[in-house]
């Protein structure tokens, strides 16, 4: 095996895992979905806030887009003293957000009853 295929198998099962990790709680989930809806645009935090928010989880979605930006799922960019979020261009973590978006909400439900 060459270290390019170690590389993307590698990579497959790291995104795999975070995956697994974000759509297990319910406000990551809808933070993946707002951006796999809006994969070229680049919002601020108070406006991924009020897209999520359903009541008053505020905390929860800040909380979701920080470990997206740490985990690299989401990037920022700081404009004029306001920090917006964009989905990252890297292609295999891009990919799986956009097809963690295609499925419904209750798809959702039986995707998270096996997990």
């Amino acid at each position: 095996m060459t270290v390019s295929a170690v590389t993307k198998v590698k990579n497959y099962s790291y995104v795999g895992g975070l995956m697994r990790k974000f759509i297990s709680n319910r406000c990551c989930l809808g933070v993946l979905r707002f951006f796999a809806a809006h994969p070229n645009s680049r919002f601020s935090k108070l406006a991924v806030v009020h897209a999520i928010d359903e009541a008053g989880s505020r905390l929860e979605v800040e909380k979701a887009l920080d470990q997206m930006v740490e985990e690299g799922i989401l990037k920022t960019n700081i404009e004029n003293d306001t920090c917006f979020y964009a989905l990252t261009r890297n292609k295999i973590a891009r990919q799986t957000v956009l097809n963690i978006g295609m499925f419904e909400w209750r798809d959702w439900q039986l995707v998270l009853e096996h997990i």
